[in-house]
């Protein structure tokens, strides 16, 4: 469980159950909390999957790998590339966590600009041509 500053509003509602012998509360969190919590719950799922060896993506694609190392080189969390994306956090964590396998070139681009870095994408010649 964990320990948040509760504001002025969640304060009353603590003391308003305690008044009314409520053994149990449910406070509704600020956004900055909720985040928090978000954040909490990601590291330890990353903590048991290193602990089971059981990777979160266990055939990332090249890109989304980059991308996301990139996001954390430059101390961002998926809320703050959600936000500078115009996206929402929860599509951030598809792409990278692989549910989302196949983002469209855009949506990559978005999520490139966002963290400060530039998306290429290169065609080369393989050798191997029909004629």
């Amino acid at each position: 469980m964990t320990t948040y500053r509760y504001n002025a509003e969640q304060w009353r509602l603590i003391e308003q159950a305690k008044s009314c012998g409520a053994r149990r509360v449910i406070i509704p969190l600020t956004p900055e909390q909720s985040e928090s919590e978000r954040e909490r719950i990601e590291d330890i799922e990353l903590l048991v999957r290193e602990e089971l060896k059981h990777p979160s993506n266990p055939n990332p694609d090249e890109h989304v790998t980059r991308l996301r190392e990139a996001r954390e080189a430059a101390g961002m969390t998926m809320a703050d590339v959600a936000r500078a994306a115009s996206m929402t956090r929860q599509a951030i964590l598809e792409i990278e966590s692989g549910r989302n396998s196949n983002p469209k070139i855009g949506t990559l681009r978005r999520i490139a600009n966002a963290i400060g870095v530039e998306l290429r994408i290169d065609i080369v010649t393989t050798g191997n041509t029909s004629a």
